[in-house]
């Protein structure tokens, strides 16, 4: 089977004991409805008041790219961060742990789901940064 472009590739030595349903389909969130109980709304009222301390040294997105099991389990990390410009930039990997860490503890993801069946998807969220701080998540 063909794999969607982007697709986030199994890491063992960075993804740890993380699980997949279907290691052969796993669309795009979009696809199939996959969300957080509240929406990104949610996402940003639990989050963006504990990043609130972090402090970075450029404005910019740092984007996280991440699977939501069929169990509502999350997993498999990826990061890209971009300055103003969207060219790369590199973000201290202790601050990517530190809101990698805040993701893992929102414990309310609704899998994708058809009529019958939950499915694991990716999801993207996107971090934006100005005057130092994180300002806004989408």
């Amino acid at each position: 089977m063909s794999h969607t472009v982007g697709e986030i590739g199994l890491v063992s030595k960075i993804d740890g004991d993380f699980k997949v349903c279907n290691e052969n389909k796993i669309p795009n969130y979009y696809v199939l409805n996959t969300d957080y109980e509240g929406g990104k709304k949610a996402i940003k009222n639990k989050l963006l008041g504990n990043l609130q301390n972090l402090k970075f040294e450029n404005s910019g997105l740092i984007t996280f790219r991440f699977i939501v099991n069929c169990k509502g389990d999350i997993g498999r990390f990826r990061t890209q961060s971009t300055n103003l410009k969207l060219q790369k930039i590199e973000i201290d990997s202790e601050k990517l742990k530190i809101i990698e860490n805040a993701l893992v503890n929102l414990k309310k993801w609704n899998p994708a789901k058809n009529n019958f069946d939950s499915f694991d998807s990716y999801y993207v969220l996107n971090f934006k940064i100005r005057n130092n701080r994180i300002v806004d998540i989408f």
